[in-house]
């Protein structure tokens, strides 16, 4: 039997390792893919891709939203959908996050109520603090821009989750290990420069000063939550991470803010 070309099997793997970034970082519907912890180590790589698909759906549903509602309603339909189509993922992670924090003084009781489903006050508060500080960014920045920012700050924000991981190390032992795991362990250089050209890609659709203001904020939110969490946990998890995406894009949302004030 005639084996397939080495290019067709390379591009059946990438789409694979695609898939596996779809179904496991968003709600989007992917089938079955075939399943291995090497393809979702391997498919970190998508992960800012997977931003901007559901940054990109964000920006559409603003945009039409635009058409026939007011500015402030358009951009609350733009932040849900992008909540909808990641299952609130990354929100989850900032709840837990200022929950374990701010609810438990040592690393055993933290990790404990990091995996704890039920939210708590801290939990409750940050979302709120997020959601309004997101809203009133965006709110502040010209229509014209918002759908690209939607984009741009969902691949860049979650190059940084890649970074942390490579920086940092895990905070569950052998025995605590959960399955996320598995996506944030073993990501090598290839994975990495693929996901930064996927983050990078997007900052071009926004005048350059955006992203000299956000880059070098995003560098500092970084490395603060690594120290911070490595004194606290000894390292990072899942939902630390998705608290780091969370801060991130507000990061972004103020470097737009305050630039395009200045440089419209």
């Amino acid at each position: 039997m005639r084996k397939a070309p080495k290019y067709l099997l390379v591009g059946r793997n990438q789409l694979n390792l695609l898939r596996h970034a779809f179904l496991f970082y968003s709600r989007i519907p992917m089938g079955k893919v075939d399943y291995s912890d090497e393809n979702l180590i391997k498919a970190f790589r998508y992960f800012p891709l997977v931003g901007i698909v559901v940054g990109g759906i964000s920006a559409l549903v603003y945009v039409l939203s635009d058409l026939v509602l007011p500015q402030y309603v358009s951009i609350l339909f733009g932040i849900i959908a992008g909540v909808v189509m990641t299952g609130a993922l990354h929100e989850d992670g900032l709840s837990d996050f200022f929950d374990a924090f701010g609810g438990a003084h040592d690393k055993e009781k933290a990790l404990e109520i990091m995996k704890d489903s039920h939210i708590g006050a801290y939990g409750v508060l940050s979302l709120i603090m997020i959601f309004l500080t997101k809203y009133s960014l965006l709110l502040s920045i010209p229509s014209t821009y918002i759908p690209w920012i939607f984009i741009a700050s969902g691949a860049s924000a979650r190059l940084m989750s890649i970074i942390t991981s490579r920086l940092s190390t895990y905070a569950r032992n052998e025995n605590q290990r959960s399955k996320s795991l598995h996506l944030l362990i073993g990501i090598d250089n290839v994975t990495t420069a693929i996901a930064t050209l996927f983050a990078i890609a997007p900052l071009a659709l926004l005048p350059w000063q955006v992203s000299a203001v956000a880059v070098p904020i995003y560098t500092i939110i970084l490395f603060v939550m690594k120290w911070y969490t490595e004194r606290r946990i000894g390292g990072y998890t899942g939902d630390t991470l998705g608290a780091l995406e969370q801060f991130c894009e507000v990061a972004f949302y103020l470097s737009a803010s305050v630039t395009l004030g200045i440089f419209p």
